[in-house]
Parts: C-alpha cells; sequence; structure tokens
C-alpha cells in the first residue's frame, strides 16, 4: 500500500463541482492534466463531490471480471472493456506497449474511483487519465443536476448557446462560423460542456475536455438555447418544442444506460431544462447564411 506521506491531493472546481484527486507524489498530476489548469483550486476545506485516487500498485484482478457490457470505445478501439461486477463498474484499456493494461474501478455512482496505472509514457499518462476522469465526471455530476453533452458552445454578448449533431455534422465549423461573422461571439468548448440546473438558473459550463480544440475555459454562463444540426443543400431553421425538443437534445447527453438510477437521473435533468431552454433543428450548408439564419432566430426570441 501507498503510506499517505506519498500522498498528494489536487483539487480542481468543474461546473462548480469538486473533484479531488489523490495521487502518488512521484505522479506529477497538474503536469499531465494541463488542460485543467485554469480549474485548479487550493482549498482543502470543503468535502469533494467526486474522489478519483490513483494508484502505481498492481491492481487487485480476479479471473472473474464480471459482465463484460461493451468493448466498444472511438478513443481506444480494441485495447477497451468496460465491466459490470457486483457495486461496481471495472474499465480496462490495454496500454501502447500491449505488455500492460489500466484499470478504472469505480462505485456504481461513480463518486469514487481508483485508477492503476501500468508502466506507460508520459503522453499515454495524460491522455488516459484525461479521458477517464472526464468519464467518471460525467457519471458523477448526474447526482448533482449536472449533465454532460457532447456539443461545441459559443460564447454570444455572453449567452451561451450548444450545438449538438453527429459526429462530423459540422458542429465545430458551426461555431466557427460564428466566430467570424457573428461580433461579439468566442468559444466555449468544442466538445464537452457541462449544463447544470441551480437555483439562479441554467447555466453552461467551460471544462478541461474539449476534443480536439484546445479551449478549457473555467466560465459559466446562461444557456440560451441547443441547436441541433443536419447537413442539407439549403438552410433551414425549426424550433422543437416539448418532446421533439428532449429528443433532439438526448442523443448528446453523457450517460451510461448500465446505472438505472443515473440514466433515470439524467432523463430527468434534461426534461427540467428543456422546459426552461429552446431548442432548434438547424438543416444547412456550412455557410455564412446558416449563422446568420441561427443567430436571428435565438436572439430574436
Amino acid at each position: 500500500m501507498i503510506k499517505s506521506a506519498e500522498l498528494s491531493q489536487t483539487r480542481y472546481r468543474i461546473a462548480d463541482l469538486l473533484l479531488e484527486f489523490n495521487h502518488p507524489v512521484s505522479l506529477p498530476l497538474t503536469q499531465l492534466l494541463a488542460s485543467f489548469r485554469d480549474f485548479q483550486i487550493s482549498s482543502t476545506m470543503d468535502k469533494a463531490d467526486i474522489v478519483i485516487n490513483i494508484s502505481l500498485e498492481a491492481p487487485p484482478v480476479t479471473d472473474d471480471m464480471g459482465i463484460l457490457r461493451t468493448d466498444e470505445s472511438i478513443a481506444w478501439g480494441d485495447r477497451f472493456r468496460f465491466y459490470e461486477k457486483g457495486d461496481q463498474f471495472i474499465t480496462t484499456i490495454a496500454n501502447e506497449q500491449a505488455n500492460g493494461t489500466w484499470y478504472q474501478y469505480s462505485e456504481r455512482n461513480f463518486e469514487q474511483s481508483t485508477i492503476y496505472v501500468p508502466v506507460s509514457s508520459a503522453d499515454e499518462q495524460s491522455a488516459v487519465i484525461t479521458w477517464i476522469s472526464m468519464m467518471i465526471f460525467g457519471q458523477a455530476s448526474l447526482l448533482h443536476d449536472t449533465i454532460m453533452i457532447h456539443a461545441s458552445v459559443v460564447n454570444h454578448k455572453g449567452h451561451g448557446v450548444a450545438f449538438l449533431g453527429k459526429s462530423g455534422t459540422g458542429k465545430s465549423t458551426h461555431s466557427r462560423l460564428w466566430l467570424t461573422h457573428i461580433p461579439a461571439t468566442v468559444l466555449l468548448n468544442d466538445d464537452n460542456p457541462a449544463i447544470r440546473l441551480t437555483a439562479a438558473g441554467i447555466f453552461i459550463y467551460g471544462t478541461p475536455w474539449s476534443g480536439k480544440t484546445p479551449c478549457y475555459k473555467n466560465e459559466k454562463l446562461p444557456l440560451k438555447a441547443f441547436v441541433r444540426l443536419q447537413q442539407a443543400p439549403v438552410n433551414q431553421f425549426e424550433w422543437q418544442p416539448g418532446m421533439k425538443g428532449f429528443i433532439a437534445v438526448l442523443p448528446s447527453c453523457t450517460s451510461i444506460r448500465w446505472n438505472k438510477d443515473l440514466f433515470s437521473s439524467m432523463n430527468t435533468i434534461l426534461e427540467k431544462i428543456i422546459a426552461e431552454v429552446p431548442v432548434g433543428y438547424l438543416k444547412c450548408l456550412p455557410d455564412v447564411d446558416a449563422a446568420q439564419l441561427c443567430h436571428r432566430h435565438i436572439f430574436s426570441k
């Protein structure tokens, strides 16, 4: 076991939730998690909402890993496995050298997790710990009226607009059109923002996870609208009220279906969000007219 004196604690506040890492002193976590830099806090007084322990010791592997729930991963290909065993979820990722395996053991609600680090390069450690922490945060945050979504988000005059769609639809392209052609617009996050219900309203947050675009802003904005994009030969905008809006946003939300409680929480949170935030559907070309059409509908509403 690692002695407490050999452990360091590093904390981050993301979407107003406190994420705590307990890790060996020898593991330079703040260097590995460069995208987290603006989210780091020094306070140790408040209780953490989500705790991730990192260990360099051998993982408690047994022959029975439980039920294999999925071996599909865009990020890790055939190196990835996700198991359910009793009151735990277990994630494994084979390392780059193919001579070791990453293991992640999480409670069912993901509030407490442990990552076991195999022999690996600093680049791999950065990539895997960043990705695993995103997955953990995306589940555990559901306990706190928070949803992570796959979206590209712009900040227009202090309001957030989230562009949704399947991979390759053109979310980032549409955001860039706004940045170029709609004055007073900047990027908030390009892949994995968080949305939170609060007593003061519904806010969308930048996070340390932003896909291939290095945009890691510790900022929050009132969420003005969702827009689901579809490539088309013409530009056409239509509002999606009620259930249509819910169905348009749901595929972009992050939740594993094997924890029924968390999946139910995600649906409940989304229903409350959709009741307050309008959802548009934009059939579009990748051109300036599409961005201007979208802007007119959202900010004249």
